[in-house]
């Protein structure tokens, strides 16, 4: 017969104890926010992670509330400065003067991505941004003209390049990708991930017949439900000591997600 110590039986009481109570705290989104001189990858549900974006506006809009600059590569194809309006005007902010302190990009293939990328270290030289987010940085790879060698060969130089500039400028650099079963797509997220030092992942899941992003911060060991709070506690990117807990709810109303809407991706 096989015997468990005492270890293992707490383990055990621990995990029955965990399926039968759902133990909930609210935490800050300032608690999982970059930090300057990292790569951030945040990975999630919809087309390229796009339900993750919200999270990343969020901390673009504190970053404008402190003065500051942020660049914003739209790998994606689908970036509208109109989604900052609403949170400009939550805080309170002058809706012009925000918008002008987004340096929005575009590209419409991976070779203009990749030309957009190699402009970065220049363009941060004069700017001094804080922040740098990749929106979609996979979704150009998935493109029939690009060859599986050409695909790494170009994704490794991008990864590189957004290495050099978290280190030597000292920047927040985020990556907004999606996740998908895909063998090619699996073995592009591998390499993110292991260069990556701060990860944030999210899934949908029914909550009392309604669907919410669950996200699972790896570094902090924190579990949350989302929704965004319009108090801004953010100081630079910094990342503030977690208490681990079983799951946290990032209690606020402004960020539902329609069943109708996750059952159409």
């Amino acid at each position: 017969m096989e015997m468990l110590d005492d270890r293992g039986q707490t383990l055990l009481a621990a995990q029955r104890a965990f399926s039968i109570v759902e133990h909930t705290a609210s935490i800050n989104l300032a608690d999982i926010q970059p930090q300057a001189g990292q790569i951030y990858h945040v990975t999630g549900p919809g087309f390229a992670g796009d339900r993750m974006r919200p999270i990343v506006e969020q901390w673009v809009i504190q970053a404008i509330e402190h003065e500051q600059t942020v660049h914003w590569i739209d790998g994606a194809c689908r970036i509208n400065p109109a989604r900052f309006i609403p949170l400009l005007e939550q805080h309170k902010l002058p809706i012009n003067e925000s918008l002008s302190r987004i340096f929005l990009s575009r590209g419409f293939t991976l070779h203009q991505l990749d030309s957009q990328l190699a402009r970065l270290p220049s363009e941060l030289a004069i700017t001094k941004s804080p922040i740098v987010v990749v929106d979609g940085l996979l979704t150009m790879h998935e493109d029939d003209a690009i060859g599986t060698l050409e695909s790494r060969i170009l994704l490794r130089r991008h990864i590189h390049v957004l290495e050099q500039i978290a280190k030597q400028r000292q920047v927040a650099v985020i990556l907004i990708t999606g996740t998908s079963s895909a063998k090619r797509h699996g073995r592009r997220l591998d390499y993110i991930r292991r260069h990556a030092q701060n990860h944030l992942d999210g899934r949908i899941v029914q909550r009392n017949r309604t669907s919410v992003l669950r996200l699972h911060h790896p570094r902090s060991g924190q579990f949350g439900i989302l929704a965004i709070s319009a108090e801004n506690g953010q100081t630079r990117f910094r990342m503030r000591p977690s208490v681990r807990t079983s799951e946290m709810d990032i209690t606020s109303p402004h960020l539902g997600i329609p069943t109708d809407q996750i059952q159409g991706d």
